[in-house]
């Protein structure tokens, strides 16, 4: 499998891009253009968070001025990759690199697509075996009880309605399950801080630091850009994948259809990044042309989920 990474971070008022696949390597520097471009990335995130359709142009708009500036200069090596990594940084946690547009299209519906919030070599290939789960659900967030259908196809799981449950079952297992996956409502502030609460009580970093799943998936509004939980995982813990959507997620709908598809395919082949991007492209099939929603609320619906891989960190 051939990847296109792609790390973007900011020096002052300049963009950087660090483009690497296979024998290629290049970087670019974009002079003085930073907070623009970050304010186009605000634009998009507000749009799709509000999910405001009367802003389509808009939104088309900035997606097409960000396309043309940030994965433009890459084409003939996105022409011949399969994968992509964006490696991102605290700043620009909220940007929707993968919304960009490749030759037209949106290119989370043509690539698989995996963050990282360090530099370090990901398994594009990964196979994961996930037998044994922590499952907990808050019926608010997660009333048509999608924890409950994931819970009974994995073999040893265990489930918890959300007031039943309590910090000591994620300790607990913390180093005994393949996947903890959690259905409640979360929170981020400005500057993308925040939480998923369990029970009012907010699950904070230095539990995150300890778990040691395979996979991690908070079914939480807004928890993909949750700085503090990706230093956390980063820094800290023995997680290799974490799953959240960026925005602000429905309670059920789409996310009930997330969360089963992305773990039937997960238990199926075992890769979740792959996985990922099945579930993304049949869900925006399912809402543009089966339910014709607009396009923004269509994205809302299928766009909202990232995956990130926490890696070795690459030495100075």
């Amino acid at each position: 499998m051939s990847t296109l990474l792609l790390e973007y971070w900011t020096e002052n008022q300049d963009l950087c891009i660090y483009a690497e696949a296979g024998d290629f390597e290049k970087e670019v520097t974009i002079q003085g253009q930073a907070p623009a471009v970050i304010a186009q990335f605000n634009t998009i995130y507000a749009i799709l968070e509000n999910k405001e359709e009367e802003k389509e142009q808009k939104l088309q708009e900035a997606i097409l001025l960000l396309s043309d500036r940030l994965l433009a200069p890459f084409t003939k090596q996105l022409n011949e990759c399969s994968a992509v990594r964006f490696v991102i940084y605290d700043d620009l946690v909220r940007c929707a690199f993968d919304l960009l547009l490749f030759e037209g299209r949106f290119l989370f519906l043509q690539r698989s697509v995996c963050y990282q919030v360090a530099e370090g070599q990901g398994e594009d290939d990964a196979r994961l075996t996930v037998e044994s789960a922590l499952l907990i659900a808050d019926l608010t967030a997660d009333p048509e009880e999608a924890c409950k259908e994931v819970s009974r196809r994995i073999p040893e799981s265990f489930y918890a309605r959300m007031q039943d449950a309590n910090m000591g079952m994620i300790k607990e297992a913390a180093d005994q399950v393949d996947a903890l996956i959690v259905s409640a409502h979360g929170e981020l502030d400005e500057d993308n801080g925040g939480g998923v609460y369990l029970n009012d009580k907010l699950i904070g970093s230095q539990l995150i630091g300890k778990l040691e799943a395979w996979i991690v998936y908070f079914d939480a509004c807004q928890q993909g850009a949750n700085w503090d939980y990706l230093q956390a995982f980063q820094e800290e813990s023995d997680i290799q994948f974490f799953l959240a959507p960026i925005i602000s997620n429905d309670a059920g709908d789409s996310s009930t259809k997330t969360m089963i598809w992305f773990f039937a395919a997960v238990l199926e082949h075992g890769n979740p990044i792959r996985a990922l991007f099945e579930t993304r492209k049949r869900l925006f099939e399912f809402y543009t042309v089966k339910e014709k929603l607009s396009l923004i609320t269509s994205l809302n619906k299928a766009f909202a989920f990232r995956i990130y891989e926490f890696v070795d960190g690459e030495e100075e």
